[in-house]
């Protein structure tokens, strides 16, 4: 009998209820566009790719991506090899406090998520292409921790959060990736280096799964 692979209830049930090609973008972040990881096998690699390709994902399918994306997340190299993967509310948590997030523990999944994708989205984040979401996503100043969610986000009056404008979004983005490499301390370059792999699987995995949640009108 086959052992079922664990994974996030709630965003199984997500990935069952949303159009193919979102989930196609988390095929993408993790097999690196179909090249491959280190750390994950050729087997799963090729099942999701096969999957893609057919444009139809099985319960099995998608039981294997959150699972090895569940097993990515988190803030060391130690995490690559869990054998439980993390649940989406700890890796929500991590990629809001890794963007510099206030209040990351007292705040509402809801409002993390919006935060999130606002501040490296902006308005235009039901729209904007893949390449470009992936892109922000693993920015090295968003990986390395320098990004700061509240430098990216509008507040009204009511408290409400609101994403950048388009042009202003963009304008940020620009001159982020000014940013010089070498302002990372070389002290810190080591650890830099190590958690950059996870994050780089983690804040897209998130922002994606906060912003299909935003989509369907499910985030809670």
């Amino acid at each position: 009998m086959q052992k079922t692979v664990k994974c996030d209830a709630d965003l199984l049930k997500l990935l069952q209820q949303s159009d193919s090609k979102e989930v196609d973008f988390l095929v993408d972040v993790l097999t690196y566009n179909g090249a491959g990881r280190i750390a994950l096998s050729s087997s799963i690699k090729d099942l999701l790719l096969h999957q893609k390709a057919e444009r139809h994902y099985t319960e099995d399918g998608l039981r294997h991506l959150l699972h090895e994306l569940q097993e990515f997340g988190g803030h060391s190299v130690v995490n690559l090899f869990r054998s439980t993967p993390l649940p989406y509310s700890e890796l929500l948590t991590d990629v809001h406090r890794k963007l510099n997030g206030k209040d990351s523990v007292k705040k509402t999944a809801r409002e993390k998520e919006c935060e999130v994708v606002l501040s490296l989205l902006g308005e235009s984040w039901r729209t904007m292409p893949d390449h470009d979401r992936w892109e922000r996503c693993t920015e090295v100043k968003v990986v390395g921790g320098f990004f700061n969610i509240q430098d990216h986000i509008n507040m009204d009056s009511s408290g409400m959060v609101a994403g950048l404008s388009a042009a202003a979004s963009t304008a940020a983005f620009s001159a982020m990736r000014a940013f010089p490499p070498a302002a990372i301390a070389s002290s810190l370059f080591a650890a830099y280096q190590s958690m950059s792999e996870a994050y780089r699987i983690t804040i897209p995995f998130v922002v994606q799964i906060a912003r299909m949640k935003m989509i369907g009108g499910q985030a809670n």
